[in-house]
């Protein structure tokens, strides 16, 4: 039986460390690194979107100034959208 988190198993995460929470929450998947990175994906009921936040670090000062936020709104590319970010930072 397919888990929800099937699709995001495949990702390339490039030496992270990826955490699947509850999907379609807030707090749905979480990709750590050794440096202090972290790729957050939540999804935002009342926005009707998924965002994927780049902080620098887990910390208070990292989430004040993300180093970027990508808005998805179709859950059918999520999981290529989230590849795109890792890619993007971390290669």
């Amino acid at each position: 039986m397919k888990k929800w988190y099937d699709d995001y198993n495949k990702l390339n995460l490039s030496g992270g460390k990826i955490s699947f929470i509850l999907e379609d929450d807030e707090d749905m998947i979480e990709i750590q690194y050794k440096d202090g990175m972290l790729i957050d994906v939540g999804y935002i009921e009342r926005m009707h979107s998924y965002f994927i936040t780049v902080v620098s670090s887990d910390t208070v000062e990292g989430w004040k100034q993300p180093v970027e936020e990508v808005k998805v709104e179709d859950k059918t590319v999520l999981a290529d959208k989230i590849q795109e970010t890792i890619y993007k930072y971390r290669r």
